[in-house]
């Protein structure tokens, strides 16, 4: 496939699909969402769509990929390390504490940061296709991190931050991701649930923690 260009016309056009597919999402599930819908959302032909993406996946694909960058953007800048420590510092004064500060959250609790991507995260049909992108995408930089501050194998690790992904998104979905007193309580106690569970495991004996 040709590299599609990327002057002001064709960025332009590729937004206003994209914007096209949230609108949409805030009144259908997107596995109700088709090319026919989004085309008539966007005011385009269907032509001028096939000319941008291969499909409509491509879109949802570009718009994820956007959210998640909208939440690395907001993170602790210095990595995971330097981002749990300060995160426990903060955890020490209480929920409150977590007010201005969640970018020492992961981004996996963020990632409906922006309103505007509210509707998608909230969309049943796609729960586990943006899971597996939120762990794709984190997986990198978090499981060599969690396998050295549990002291387990990344093997171990992997299965546990894909429970804690699971997790952090079912409960901040069940809270509709808003960022009110019952948004800060849940953070502040999973993040101590998760640590005080990290600690009990590196505590174990290592026999207790072979593959």
């Amino acid at each position: 496939m040709n590299p599609r260009k990327t002057d002001r016309r064709t960025l332009y056009t590729r937004q206003v699909v994209k914007d096209a597919l949230m609108e949409l999402l805030r009144e259908n599930s997107y596995d109700k969402i088709n090319v026919t819908m989004l085309c008539k959302q966007a005011e385009i032909s269907r032509a001028t769509f096939y000319l941008h993406y291969v499909d409509l996946n491509e879109v949802l694909d570009e718009v994820i990929r956007e959210a998640l960058e909208i939440a690395e953007n907001g993170s602790y800048q210095d990595g995971y390390d330097a981002r749990h420590a300060m995160l426990m510092r903060t955890l020490k004064d209480g929920p409150d504490a977590l007010r201005g500060n969640e970018k020492y959250l992961a981004p996996c609790q963020r990632i409906a940061d922006h309103p505007k991507y509210r509707a998608l995260f909230m969309d049943d049909s796609l729960a586990h296709y943006i899971i597996r992108k939120i762990y794709l995408a984190e997986k990198t930089e978090s499981l060599p991190a969690l396998a050295r501050q549990c002291r387990i194998s990344e093997e171990d690790a992997d299965r546990l931050f894909m429970f804690m992904i699971y997790g952090f998104y079912y409960v901040n979905r069940s809270l509709r991701w808003e960022k009110n007193d019952s948004w800060y309580r849940m953070q502040y106690l999973l993040n101590h649930l998760l640590e005080n569970g990290m600690d009990s495991l590196s505590a174990l004996p290592s026999d207790f923690k072979k593959p």
